[in-house]
């Protein structure tokens, strides 16, 4: 009777140890949980970004919709068209920087 105790102890304690190196050192580890949290929290940061790039577009969208001036003014600032009559100037920052140093 005494060694059918033995047995059965050393039996649970051999899956015990089974258990713990899976939760410890397995696929399912802590580790690799606490690297799956780290990887979404940095994910939602970026969703939450684009989701902010997304309504300033939004926003762009609708008033370039409503107003010819916010055509004009894209097109004049982003893609440096001018009319005929016009003449665009650029500055360059390099040399503006530059000039503050001296």
């Amino acid at each position: 009777m005494n060694k059918l105790y033995i047995l059965i102890i050393v039996f649970l304690t051999f899956i015990a140890l089974i258990l713990f190196r899976s939760i410890f050192f397995g696929e399912k580890s802590y580790e690799i949980k606490n690297q799956l949290k780290s990887e979404n929290e940095v994910q939602q940061r970026k969703n939450y970004e684009l989701k902010q790039e997304n309504k300033i577009l939004e926003f762009e969208i609708n008033n370039a919709k409503d107003s010819n001036d916010h055509v004009e003014n894209f097109a004049r600032e982003n893609l440096n068209l001018t009319y005929p009559d016009e003449e665009f100037i650029i500055f360059d920052d390099k040399q503006k920087t530059e000039d503050e140093k001296r």
